[in-house]
């Protein structure tokens, strides 16, 4: 018995040195470079918060068939925070697609006129055949509708998804249908009124149903009214002045298939896993989803990418789609072959970034280096604005004091008229420019965002609008002024 009990005590200060040395080692070398890879992630992610001014990031990456979470900023400590997803959206309403065609209620082939047959639509001013424009040409951007909102307005405030389709009603396509490739929410938008009018249920009832529940996605909403009562929406929020500020604005339920469904980062970690194949599904919904990456090949997005239903599809088997709403961007990308998922969600409008985020997690997860920092577009303009306001705002304030003064004493009869100077037409001919040049802002900056100020003012940073408006005051003050003061104008007397 002695001898057990010395031969206990000398085994268990041998399991206590062990421990003591194990714990004093570095990690291992796979742990260590998991924890550099996080760091390296970490402070990308950081970058470009700070200086698109995000808010709100939140990130999942599947790599070895494991998913990990990362939050950033205002949600930090929550992955259950939910996000519209914008045009990412459109993958989940092409699956409810692929869904009524397996159950034998309707064809890709199909013409659209056989679900709704009053949306006739023209080329060159010529009703289109009902058999050559299909559901497939919705599914795959192929229809001739575009994202130019003077062809094909987006809903209004109230609008049902019949109303908005019935909008597009005899308008005059930008193609003739499966002749080309052109990214068009009305596409989805028309796809989601199909669903409607095939399942005999609405949209958001038919998603929840038939698809988000037997996938899982439990806090994934195609009801945004269902959303808001969880108490779990990131709030949403726009530039302006070099800053984001908090911005929120109603869900135009007739928009919804094409860009407005809100989930989580945990809820889309599982859709990314379910694409690339990584959770048991159904055999219907395995089916599907295999079918859902397929592109059509017959119109190019590029010359390395294809459009397949609500993804789109690269040669080197990349999976990816972006989503922006006015409040909020989406990124969701993998490659079932690599084994590697990215999904970002941010709650500020700048796409560019939420895609650069997601790009260079991918390119860590690869070992490659990611790339620099490149501002969105909309953090330019709300830079190139913001200082348009600081400078034009108390030059107006000035000018208009100058202008008020010079009216003044003309009324009292303090000025006289005399000839033109040369330095006087010089004043008054660059005073014009600057009028020209802001009547040309006005009329430019819509056309290059294929926009309407209506809907900019939903979309771009606040300091666009003031911005604008007080250089465009600014001009017309000072033309006024210049006229008053140099063409011909001089204090009687003098």
């Amino acid at each position: 018995m002695r001898i057990l009990k010395r031969l206990s005590i000398f085994l268990y200060s041998i399991f206590l040195l062990c421990f003591f040395v194990l714990s004093k080692m570095p990690l291992s070398a796979s742990a260590s470079a998991e924890q550099n890879m996080t760091d390296e992630i970490n402070e990308m992610v950081q970058e470009h918060m700070d200086k698109a001014k995000i808010t709100s990031v939140s990130i999942a990456f599947i790599q070895n068939g494991e998913a990990t979470y990362l939050s950033y900023g205002e949600n930090s400590a929550d992955k259950l925070s939910l996000y519209q997803i914008g045009s990412t959206t459109k993958a989940f309403t092409a699956l409810g697609v692929l869904w009524l065609e397996d159950e034998g209620l309707l064809s890709l082939d199909d013409p659209v006129s056989w679900y709704i047959p009053w949306l006739t639509i023209k080329h060159d001013g010529v009703d289109v055949p009902i058999e050559d424009f299909s559901i497939a040409n919705l599914l795959y951007q192929t229809s001739g509708f575009t994202n130019d909102e003077a062809r094909f307005p987006s809903a209004e405030d109230g609008m049902t998804l019949e109303d908005s389709v019935r909008a597009l009603v005899n308008c005059e396509l930008a193609f003739y249908p499966s002749t080309q490739y052109a990214y068009a929410n009305a596409n989805y938008n028309v796809l989601g009124l199909l669903i409607e009018i095939v399942s005999g249920q609405s949209y958001q009832d038919f998603m929840a149903e038939k698809i988000l529940s037997p996938l899982g996605l439990g806090n994934t909403y195609s009801d945004p009214a269902i959303a808001e009562q969880t108490g779990t929406i990131v709030k949403g929020s726009r530039l302006a002045f070099f800053q984001s500020h908090p911005y929120e604005i109603p869900v135009n339920i007739a928009s919804i298939p094409a860009g407005y469904i809100l989930s989580d980062i945990h809820d889309m970690s599982r859709w990314i896993q379910i694409h690339m194949g990584l959770i048991e599904v159904t055999d219907q919904f395995t089916r599907l989803v295999s079918k859902a990456h397929i592109p059509d090949k017959s119109n190019a997005v590029d010359a390395d990418t294809y459009y397949a239903s609500g993804w789109f599809v690269q040669s080197d088997g990349t999976i990816y789609h972006s989503g922006g709403t006015p409040n909020y961007s989406s990124r969701v990308m993998f490659n079932p072959d690599d084994g590697l998922g990215v999904c970002v969600l941010t709650n500020i409008n700048a796409s560019a970034n939420t895609e650069m985020i997601a790009e260079n997690v991918m390119a860590i997860l690869e070992g490659q280096t990611p790339s620099p920092y490149q501002a969105d577009i909309w953090t330019i303009i709300d830079t190139i604005f913001s200082i348009l306001t600081f400078i034009c705002t108390p030059l107006l304030l000035f000018t208009l004091f100058l202008l008020i003064r010079s009216v003044i004493q003309v009324h009292k009869g303090g000025r006289a008229k005399r000839k033109w100077s040369k330095k006087a037409v010089t004043f008054v001919l660059g005073s014009a420019l600057l009028v020209v040049l802001s009547i040309a802002i006005i009329i430019i900056l819509p056309i290059t965002f294929g926009s309407s100020w209506q809907d900019l003012v939903v979309w771009a940073p606040y300091s666009l609008y003031t911005g604008t408006s007080a250089f465009t005051l600014f001009s017309i003050t000072l033309f006024a002024m210049v006229i008053a003061k140099s063409a011909g104008i001089k204090v009687k007397g003098k």
